[in-house]
């Protein structure tokens, strides 16, 4: 995706990035955070990009939208807590 990373491996989501390159779409709209990106990491690099191509995101579930700035530090913050939620399960299983 961005700055010589490595590419996601969801040939969709990879799909969705370039049509944004091409500008043949200004706004995504999804369910929630953790539909659009697996991990915090993920999600922030992709909004990064999609900012940048000027394209628009809206989460439905929290209603939040990046084209609102607030938004954007909310969707930071969630995600954020998500993925920290997330490795704690991870690490519950592991002890079973």
């Amino acid at each position: 995706m961005a700055s010589g990373k490595a590419k996601s491996n969801r040939k969709s989501f990879n799909r969705l990035i370039k049509d944004c390159e091409g500008k043949n779409i200004e706004i995504i709209i999804t369910k929630n955070i953790s539909r659009f990106g697996r991990d915090t990491v993920e999600v922030l690099e992709g909004l990064n990009k999609l900012r940048e191509l000027g394209v628009r995101v809206i989460f439905e579930k929290k209603g939040l939208d990046t084209a609102d700035t607030d938004s954007a530090l909310m969707i930071s913050i969630i995600e954020s807590i998500a993925q920290a939620e997330n490795e704690s399960r991870s690490e519950n299983i592991e002890w079973v």
